[in-house]
C-alpha cells in the first residue's frame, strides 16, 4: 500500500514543473487543514436475511450462493473547501491562489445490520454480531493507517496545483471553484484506491474457510449444551 501511495504522489509533482502560465511564478503556501471522522456506529435489526443478502449483493460484499445474516456498512466521503486571495501579476491580469484549504476524508453512517430472524443472545446472534463488529474494526484500522499517507498526498496536491489566472476580478469566485475542482480530481484516485484496498482487507474475513469456522463454533456449542 505504501508503494502505491508513493507512486501516486510522484505523479502529481510534475504538474507544477510543466506549468507555463503567468501564475506559475507563484508558489502556493496556504494553511492546510485536514479533518476526519470515523462516524457514529449504529445497529439495525429491522431487515430479514433475504433483504440483507440483496443489500450485500448490491454492495458487492456477498457472493453468489451465499446468504447474509449480518452486514457492516459504511460510506467513504471526502470534500474540499478553500479560501483564496487575488493578486495582480506582472502581465496586468490576476492570479487566484489559496490562503487556506480544508480537506475532509472519513466515514459516514457506519452501521451494523443484523437479521431479525436471529434470536438475541443466541450463539448464532453472538457470532454474527462479533463478525460484523470485526468488519467495522477493520474499517477503523484501515482509515487510521491511510490517513498519514493521504495527508502527504494532499499537501503535494496543493503545492503542485498552480494558481489560476483571470482577467476580470468578477471571475474570482469561479477561479476558486476551479481550484477546488482541481484538488478533487487529484484526490479522487487516492480515495478510489483506498476503497479498493478497504474492500480487499474486508474480504480476508469473508471467505468460506472463516464462515465454516464460525459455523462450527455454534455447532459445537449446541452439541455441548443441548
Amino acid at each position: 500500500m505504501k508503494k502505491i501511495f508513493f507512486i501516486l504522489t510522484l505523479i502529481l509533482i510534475p504538474f507544477r514543473v510543466f506549468a507555463s502560465d503567468i501564475c506559475g511564478d507563484y508558489i502556493p503556501s496556504p494553511e492546510i487543514k485536514f479533518m476526519t471522522s470515523y462516524g457514529r456506529l449504529t445497529y439495525n435489526r429491522s431487515k430479514s436475511k433475504q433483504e440483507l443478502t440483496k443489500i450485500g449483493k448490491e454492495y458487492g460484499i456477498v457472493e453468489q450462493g451465499l446468504f447474509a445474516s449480518g452486514l457492516a456498512l459504511v460510506s467513504v466521503i471526502y470534500r474540499v473547501s478553500a479560501n483564496t486571495v487575488r493578486k495582480k501579476n506582472r502581465a496586468g491580469t490576476y492570479c487566484v491562489m489559496p490562503v487556506d484549504v480544508e480537506f475532509f476524508v472519513g466515514y459516514q453512517d457506519p452501521e451494523i445490520l443484523l437479521s431479525r430472524e436471529l434470536k438475541e443472545g443466541s450463539c448464532e446472534y453472538n457470532v454474527v454480531l462479533r463478525h460484523e463488529q470485526t468488519h467495522q474494526q477493520i474499517n477503523t484500522a484501515a482509515l487510521r493507517y491511510f490517513l498519514p499517507k493521504l495527508k502527504e498526498s494532499i499537501e503535494a496536491i496543493v503545492r503542485n496545483t498552480p494558481p489560476i489566472e483571470i482577467r476580470n476580478k468578477n471571475d474570482s469566485e469561479k477561479a476558486t471553484q476551479d481550484l477546488i475542482n482541481a484538488y478533487m480530481r487529484q484526490l479522487s484516485p487516492l480515495i478510489e484506491f483506498f476503497k479498493k484496498e478497504l474492500l480487499r482487507e474486508q474480504k480476508k474475513l469473508d471467505n468460506h474457510k472463516n464462515y465454516q469456522m464460525e459455523g462450527n463454533l455454534c455447532r459445537r456449542y449446541h452439541e455441548e449444551h443441548d
